[in-house]
């Protein structure tokens, strides 16, 4: 995780719970703090065609019976536009301040986190059109390791609804507009992972 500092400047704060918990996929003026969110649940949704072709990524559903972890993330109020770019298939609402949980302590000047959840029109499941890409995955996965190791991956499967949906595995061409380039071990930790859960990797 990056300093917390952002010079002073006011700052728009997000709960995240997929691709913004990697580091390696927010900007620089982008810095992020570990934390948790109770009574919501990570499902992969259909999402939408992209230029890439049909798509699955990550949303959240409400589950009072479930806490998910992930990074509050803080960027000067000028970047938001290009967040809101990002995460174009989300609505933004605003969890209670009780249902945040800021595990290394609240940065001085940060406001309640807002999130984003995926739009009523992809409310269902993703499918062999809409796979989730396995590009998308290897970034959510890796930031999870990143952050809370071992332990961070067994939660996020345990907290994630729907792996019957197909995993197209796109590594040799990835369509993921952040991939990463990862390493073999960082693969193959995905791949573990993806077993673990009883998900079925596709080909293109």
């Amino acid at each position: 995780m990056r300093d917390h500092h952002l010079e002073e400047r006011t700052v728009f704060t997000c709960f995240g719970y997929g691709s913004l918990v990697n580091a390696a996929t927010l900007i620089p003026d982008v810095v992020a703090v570990p934390g948790k969110l109770r009574g919501w649940r990570r499902a992969w949704r259909h999402s939408g065609a992209s230029s890439y072709g049909g798509r699955c990524t990550l949303t959240v559903v409400p589950d009072a019976g479930c806490e998910i972890w992930g990074a509050i993330v803080a960027l000067p109020h000028e970047e938001r536009p290009a967040l809101d770019r990002r995460e174009a298939q989300y609505d933004v609402v605003a969890p209670s301040e009780e249902a945040v949980t800021w595990l290394a302590g609240r940065p001085e000047g940060w406001p309640d986190p807002h999130l984003y959840v995926g739009h009523e029109e992809y409310g269902r499941p993703g499918d062999a059109d809409n796979p989730i890409m396995l590009s998308y995955l290897d970034v959510v996965l890796s930031g999870f390791h990143a952050v809370y190791g071992e332990a961070g991956i067994a939660h996020f499967l345990e907290t994630t609804a729907d792996w019957h949906v197909p995993i197209l595995d796109d590594r040799a061409a990835p369509r993921y507009p952040r991939a990463l380039s990862l390493d073999e071990r960082q693969h193959a930790r995905v791949d573990e992972a993806i077993a673990a859960a009883g998900a079925t990797k596709i080909s293109l």
